[in-house]
């Protein structure tokens, strides 16, 4: 089914399932600007898709200081920009042991603090436009059915979940202005992605492969 929106900003766009769901809304016609960390995976999809279709934006989203400035940047060069897909994320073990306390506020900041900042700077714009605009989250199974040996990552996506409810009903109470801004939380199971095979122990334990084939999750979100 065609997307209602046509300018998506998607966020950790250069592999998973970000990379994918760009896939499917370039082949449904829409314009996605893709961004990212890593420029030679940006100018692979552009080389693939032609600047017609998708722009790229080289940025590290878990940069929360210059967030508001990219935002304000972004939606100068693309004013017709209707949707914000927030996906970038991180998952790691945790154990609870002091070593490891870095990692775990590394993974808050890019799993929750990095679009709670977004969106809150992009709300502006869609407020300005008036027309059917969206902000969809990516939190997890995981956000309800916690795993142990990625306890900060649970608990991560769980705030971002309540986070996207509390959005949602704000933007229901503030009035007409808003009405046109949809907050959609996605919730994916494990999936088949780089989220697994760059995790040491999942691949010492054999567990890298775990989930849903990537292009099932596709057709099915």
């Amino acid at each position: 089914m065609p997307s209602p929106y046509k300018t998506a900003l998607i966020t950790g766009a250069t592999s998973g399932t970000s990379y994918a769901l760009a896939e499917r809304l370039v082949a449904n016609g829409g314009f996605f600007i893709a961004a990212g960390r890593r420029a030679d995976r940006l100018e692979k999809i552009l080389s693939k898709h032609g600047s017609s279709k998708v722009a790229t934006e080289v940025y590290d989203v878990s940069n929360i200081d210059g967030m508001e400035s990219w935002i304000e940047e972004v939606t100068t060069k693309y004013p017709k920009l209707d949707c914000l897909f927030l996906n970038a994320g991180d998952q790691n073990t945790f154990d609870f042991t002091p070593a490891l306390l870095e990692t775990a506020k590394n993974e808050l900041n890019l799993n929750y603090f990095s679009p709670l900042v977004a969106t809150s700077h992009i709300l502006p714009h869609f407020e300005f436009l008036s027309t059917p605009t969206a902000v969809k989250l990516v939190t997890s199974s995981l956000a309800i059915v916690p795993m142990s040996r990625c306890a900060d990552y649970c608990a991560s996506k769980a705030a971002l979940r309540s986070l996207t409810w509390s959005l949602r009903a704000q933007l229901a109470d503030r009035g007409p202005h808003t009405e046109s801004i949809r907050v959609i939380e996605i919730v994916p199971p494990a999936v088949k992605t780089e989220l697994h095979t760059r995790q040491a122990d999942l691949v010492a334990a054999g567990r890298a492969g775990v989930g849903m084939p990537l292009e099932q999750f596709i057709d099915e979100t």
